[in-house]
């Protein structure tokens, strides 16, 4: 609970509480759990004041300094943090709903789990901030500066990231369906597994922001999956089961695609729902190169492989962790090169082999 000496300082307005804490410079603040709702800050230096869980809704904070506070918790709904200082802040778990943080400075904040739904953040600095797991759906980042961010498992769906600065980020396990990735400023360091698809259904990961775009150009838009012909000769789908226990298998088929310059599509088809979300995804099949398709312990997959190839433009190299599944017995499955595997190591040469016959110039 909050010292109530300290709330009744902070009442008589922030010249008062910056005179306060000038007087006390190594006093910490206790304003957690205070119930600040539309609070007028403006300008108020609150660094390394404890606001765990504090309701701040509404409040007016711009140009406040909360350098290193702790705000674990804390609720900003549509608060105003125009120019303010979270520099090294703790707001884990905090609700920035729909706030406005135009310019503020951020930089190595912990966000992790953080609610920052339609927040506003253009021009801020989130350099080296921990967004991992964050909710930044509908969040505007235009021209902000997520350079050495990590974004692990954030929600970017629907986010703007128009002329962000991206250098050295980690975007790895995202979801990022109709996200907005324009004009990126720098190189990130790691982009893997960015799904482009809503939460229900199929899952299809991509490894590249902006190619992310054109794919949902691909798969929600009208007349649009001819924008993607000049790219068609790089882009393999890799279709399969390669979760948890066989994540060793797609990183394998990973490193293998890599290898070629080609650009894997991943199509996961472990969640219910697969097959009728794999039909929406037939646009793809029109588009690119090649498909690997592992059947290892794949449920439902009675006539995937004789329907895919009627679907598909391109090459199939089914896989197979032990024997071929009984329903692949029709002539069009039995002519195709089969690749039995005991462990993700045997897919090397055979996987490899295949790559360098579909793309000799690669």
């Amino acid at each position: 609970m909050a010292n109530s000496a300290h709330l009744e300082i902070l009442s008589r307005g922030a010249d008062a509480w910056n005179d306060w804490r000038r007087r006390e410079p190594t006093v910490v603040p206790d304003l957690s759990e205070a119930r600040l709702v539309q609070a007028d800050l403006e300008r108020a230096v609150l660094d390394r004041a404890d606001l765990r869980r504090a309701d701040l809704s509404k409040a007016q904070l711009s140009h406040a300094s909360l350098e290193q506070a702790n705000l674990e918790g804390a609720t900003l709904i549509l608060a105003d943090l125009l120019g303010a200082v979270l520099n090294g802040a703790n707001l884990e778990g905090a609700s920035f709903f729909g706030a406005f943080l135009f310019g503020t400075r951020m930089k190595a904040a912990r966000l992790q789990g953080a609610n920052l739904l339609g927040a506003s953040l253009m021009g801020a600095d989130l350099s080296g901030a921990d967004l991992t797991s964050a909710h930044l759906m509908n969040a505007n980042f235009h021209e902000a500066n997520l350079s050495g961010a990590s974004l692990v498992g954030a929600d970017l769906t629907a986010a703007s990231l128009v002329g962000t600065r991206v250098d050295g980020a980690v975007f790895d396990a995202c979801l990022i369906h109709g996200i907005s990735a324009w004009d990126l400023e720098g190189v990130p360091k790691v982009q893997r597994r960015l799904i482009i698809t809503p939460r229900t259904g199929l899952s299809i990961a991509v490894e590249d922001l902006e190619l992310a775009q054109l794919l949902n150009l691909v798969l929600y838009g009208k007349h649009l999956s001819s924008l993607l012909q000049c790219d068609a000769s790089r882009l393999v789908l890799v279709l399969g089961r390669f979760r948890g226990a066989r994540a060793e298998v797609s990183d394998r088929l990973e490193r293998l695609v890599n290898a070629r310059g080609l650009a894997p599509v991943w199509v996961e088809l472990d969640r219910p729902g697969w097959r009728e979300g794999l039909r929406s995804a037939a646009p793809l099949f029109r588009v690119v190169r090649a498909a690997l398709l592992d059947f290892s312990g794949l449920r439902g997959s009675s006539g995937l492989l004789d329907e895919l190839s009627r679907e598909f433009h391109g090459e199939i190299l089914p896989l197979v962790e032990g024997t071929i599944p009984s329903d692949a017995s029709s002539r069009p499955a039995r002519s195709l090169p089969w690749v039995r595997y005991s462990r993700p190591s045997e897919l090397e040469s055979p996987v490899a082999a295949w790559l360098g016959r579909i793309c000799p110039e690669c």
